[in-house]
């Protein structure tokens, strides 16, 4: 794999404020951003004003990012993201994935395997050529060009959340347990091929990368398998992408009180929580870490814009270092309700 990163001019504007403040350096005010990939803000409003549609974004790099583009500037989100949904891996392994459209997101059909043994170990260089990954990565050499001074981020999936596109996920839970060696070495390998796909991320001009490993949570799988099992594969592959010197943020649902070791030895330079999670708490008993988030997404499609705005001053106030909604925008969102949250952070800029 190419060590070499692309030239990248000195960050400006609004490319400068989400890399200073990951960075944790002085900032006018926070960002207010969508990561993409799996926190997708293509709402079906979103789409209707954007001049392109779904699923044919998702299949040719021109309109995936000119879609990409338009949900920054109808938004309000000061960000643009790529690949627009969270099956680009699956799709990868040959996974069966239904596209969607503008009401639908893209999602796995089915598992193909019962066990991480009968995963077929391609050489990573041929996935990094197969299905929409090449779409995704010409896409963000295309916002290079028409971005501005908008970031882009390149989003991934996790490692076990990749496993667990590929193998049913009860079986590949299970065989944490009762197949150790085997799950491990699937997860050395999804992890292999998540690191080539950063890499070329990077490499195509992304700014930020954002992995998403919500099938593993603390929640999910409790607080100490996490920390044995999930946390150790997900710093391995951040360490790998922030090698380049491109900041991570990881993202991950659910309740995290009771991982409070394992965030702390998180190496990501950036952490978005679920909404449930308070900013206020989560700042006070992890003073070093570099929160983003974490409006409400159900908040985003059924609440009132008055309601909305009062939320996100109140996680600004509390110390959020960069705002983001919480998880995938719903697609029935109201575009008025978006644009309460990102005005009440960038106002009318």
């Amino acid at each position: 794999m190419s060590q070499s990163l692309p030239h990248r001019p000195v960050p400006t504007g609004r490319r400068a404020r989400l890399l200073s403040a990951l960075a944790r350096k002085p900032v006018d005010r926070p960002p207010v951003i969508c990561t993409g990939g799996a926190l997708t803000a293509l709402t079906a409003e979103v789409v209707a004003q954007s001049g392109s549609s779904l699923p044919q974004a998702h299949l040719d790099a021109e309109e995936m990012a000119k879609l990409a583009l338009a949900a920054a500037r109808i938004t309000g989100f000061e960000s643009v993201g790529v690949p627009l949904c969270a099956t680009l891996e699956a799709d990868a392994f040959g996974v069966p994935v239904e596209l969607g459209d503008e009401r639908t997101e893209a999602r796995i059909i089915r598992e193909p395997y019962q066990h991480a043994r009968d995963v077929p170990r391609r050489p990573v260089e041929e996935l990094l050529r197969t299905g929409r990954v090449p779409v995704a990565i010409e896409a963000i050499r295309r916002l290079v060009e028409t971005a501005g001074d908008l970031p882009i981020v390149g989003n991934l999936l996790g490692p076990l959340s990749v496993a667990a596109e590929l193998v049913e996920p009860v079986a590949f839970f299970k065989e944490l347990r009762t197949a150790p060696a085997e799950a491990g070495a699937l997860l050395e390998y999804t992890g292999d091929f998540l690191a080539a796909l950063g890499w070329a991320f990077i490499e195509a001009g992304a700014d930020v990368l954002t992995v998403c490993e919500d099938t593993a949570t603390p929640e999910l799988i409790g607080p100490k398998r996490f920390a044995d099992v999930a946390l150790p594969h997900l710093n391995c592959l951040i360490d790998r992408l922030q090698a380049t010197g491109v900041p991570v943020i990881l993202h991950m649902c659910g309740a995290v009180d009771r991982a409070a070791e394992s965030l702390d030895a998180l190496h990501a330079t950036g952490f978005l929580p679920d909404a449930k999670v308070s900013i206020a708490a989560l700042r006070e008993r992890h003073p070093n870490l570099t929160v983003v988030g974490n409006v409400s997404t159900f908040l985003l499609h059924n609440g009132q814009a008055d309601a909305i705005g009062n939320v996100t001053r109140r996680i600004v106030a509390d110390g959020t270092h960069i705002v983001c909604p919480s998880c995938s925008i719903a697609s029935a969102t109201p575009l008025g309700n978006i644009h309460a949250l990102t005005r009440a952070v960038a106002g009318a800029e």
